[in-house]
């Protein structure tokens, strides 16, 4: 079987009526999933660059970027036109606005060890209106890191100024102790990971987090974010945030 067997078939069968279908399951229930988008072997490859930059970060929490991902098989992914042309494709649905050209801003996130804590229950919305989430490796007993979400809570704001005004009330202690309360009473839209699974959402719209793992466990991540609605905002640029 070749690398991203799966991925590829199914991108490339993908009907304009099963992207608006997709579409759909994301403004009605916060997130679309689809199990086995990688293969057994696809995942292998990727555990193994994943523990690589753990042993590398001294068996503590790492985040690579874009630049960082070379042979760790998500750098193909990201590079392959039927699963860029999924994105686009869904913006169009989702916005009604034609497509910028898809530039990824590519994370993989791998939580362990002692820092594990302070990676974990931050809730936050993102810049980018899509994002896709790729687990790659999800704890199988213990702490799992559960994705948290509250779905699809906000527009796309016009003015990047607005959009900061809601991320810094967002990141007030009282706010994120109130949503942790809401989340340990279950009143949270909680999400189990599959590894292997893609799963997407609109990541701008929606207040979002993990749930931490055990110190010797590993939650490892890759996170697709597409579109920054601001991203030529001179507020933005002048303030250095992304």
């Amino acid at each position: 079987m070749s690398f991203l067997s799966n991925a590829n078939t199914w991108l490339s069968n993908l009907s304009d009526s099963a992207v608006r279908d997709i579409a759909t399951r994301i403004n009605e229930d916060g997130i679309f999933w689809l199990p086995d988008f990688l293969a057994t072997d696809d995942l292998q490859k990727m555990r193994e660059f994943v523990a690589e930059a753990i042993a590398r970060g001294g068996h503590q929490s790492v985040s690579l970027r874009s630049d960082e991902l070379d042979g760790s098989g998500l750098d193909e992914l990201a590079g392959s036109k039927p699963f860029r042309d999924l994105f686009s494709r869904l913006y169009l649905v989702g916005t009604g606005q034609p497509a910028p050209v898809v530039k990824f801003h590519q994370i993989l996130r791998c939580l362990t060890g002692e820092s594990v804590a302070k990676h974990s229950l931050m809730f936050h919305y993102d810049s980018y209106i899509l994002t896709a989430l790729i687990p790659v490796e999800i704890p199988a007993t213990g702490k799992r890191g559960d994705f948290l979400i509250i779905p699809n809570t906000r527009q796309i704001r016009s003015n990047y100024v607005f959009n900061l005004a809601d991320k810094v009330v967002l990141d007030n202690a009282l706010v994120q102790r109130v949503l942790r309360a809401r989340a340990s009473n279950g009143k949270v839209k909680r999400v189990s990971m599959q590894p292997g699974a893609l799963y997407l959402f609109w990541g701008y719209r929606s207040i979002h987090t993990n749930e931490p793992v055990d110190e010797g466990a590993v939650r490892a991540t890759a996170l697709y974010h597409y579109a920054d609605p601001h991203a030529d905002s001179f507020v933005k640029r002048q303030l250095g945030r992304r």
